[in-house]
């Protein structure tokens, strides 16, 4: 029996797809961990450094979205969770840069990237406040707790399920750290 032309169209179309879904998985891979690097660039004080960072993973970016187009359902997966930790080195870099969270990359502005860099963001805060309070500024620990204090209360209002849910106890469990911070930096004046 002769095979279907449409099976031979389906093999070709499925091979197109696997070979482009490694791509993405692999460029986004490199996203996610240029993203990590430049949070630890900005922990370091080095924005120059992290911004480049970001850059590079914004290229990489732009490239799996070529493919993405070709098959939507692509953008499910390595590429989500890579776009998910731009978004939290944005928030971060725009939280050292002006002290305040707002909009980011449209690309990283979809909903659930959005709000779990932003959870995940509170926790690079609460490391941030850390290493200002063993570098002898204590100071930075109030605005700190007041960014993270104004995102946990956003994020109330919100009805997070899923592994969001989990990221937004997570975020709860950062503001309880900063609060313990204070508590001991008040007992030290």
């Amino acid at each position: 029996m002769h095979k279907p032309t449409v099976f031979i169209s389906i093999q070709k179309r499925y091979h197109a797809r696997s070979l482009l879904r490694r791509g993405v998985i692999e460029q986004a891979n490199q996203a996610l961990s240029y993203s990590k690097q430049a949070i630890f660039a900005f922990h370091r004080e080095e924005m120059d450094a992290g911004k480049k960072k970001l850059e590079q993973a914004n290229k990489l970016f732009l490239e799996c979205e070529k493919h993405i187009k070709k098959f939507p359902d692509l953008k499910e997966g390595a590429y989500k969770a890579a776009l998910e930790e731009y978004a939290e080195a944005l928030l971060f870099q725009q939280y050292l840069e002006n002290g305040k969270i707002g909009s980011i990359d449209p690309r990283a502005m979809e909903e659930t990237c959005y709000l779990g860099g932003l959870c995940d963001m509170t926790g690079e805060i609460v490391r941030y406040a850390m290493l200002n309070v063993t570098k002898g500024r204590p100071e930075k620990v109030e605005h700190a707790f007041e960014t993270v204090e104004m995102v946990i209360d956003f994020l109330l209002e919100i009805d997070l399920t899923g592994y969001l849910r989990t990221k937004f106890d997570q975020a709860k469990n950062n503001l309880r750290r900063l609060e313990q911070v204070l508590y001991d930096l008040s007992l030290r004046s």
